[in-house]
């Protein structure tokens, strides 16, 4: 039987629903996600989301257990002081060491410099960014552009 693999995502809105239906067949079947604090945990409706993508999980978690599970992380969350690095150091030393972090959505919600140290010193096997922090403005020294492919 293949791996039961656990997706997590820090933010869970429209775009987060639209990647997790194409992530169903390449044998995800757990779902963690981090939301806005403010908004109250509902776990009627994860059981729902579980449902409607037919997966085994869908559930609400603190990020430390979501940097630990996961076996991809979508950061999709917006931008803004609340979110500023809230992958850090932190959470990536936190994550398997097979791993993938994939940041889609603000280059400031991933600390960089852990980011780069992080997959210099193998915590986590890899990342894909669309964006990364001080975008525009990325030279050719950012320790992002310098790390080994």
């Amino acid at each position: 039987a293949a791996p039961q693999r656990t997706a997590g995502f820090v933010g869970f809105g429209r775009i987060a629903h639209a990647t997790l239906a194409r992530l169903v067949p390449f044998g995800v079947q757990r779902v963690l996600y981090a939301s806005n604090p403010a908004t109250p945990a509902d776990p009627a409706r994860d059981a729902a989301h579980a449902r409607r993508f037919g997966v085994r999980e869908v559930r609400r978690a603190p990020l430390a257990e979501l940097a630990r599970e996961s076996d991809v992380v979508f950061v999709l969350a917006p931008g803004g002081a609340a979110t500023q690095h809230v992958i850090d150091e932190a959470f990536l030393r936190a994550m398997k060491p097979t791993a993938v972090l994939v940041n889609t959505s603000r280059g400031t919600l991933v600390d960089s410099d852990a980011l780069a140290r992080a997959l210099r010193e193998g915590w986590l096997y890899g990342a894909g960014l669309d964006v990364v922090e001080g975008e525009p403005k990325v030279g050719a020294d950012h320790p992002l552009v310098t790390a080994p492919r």
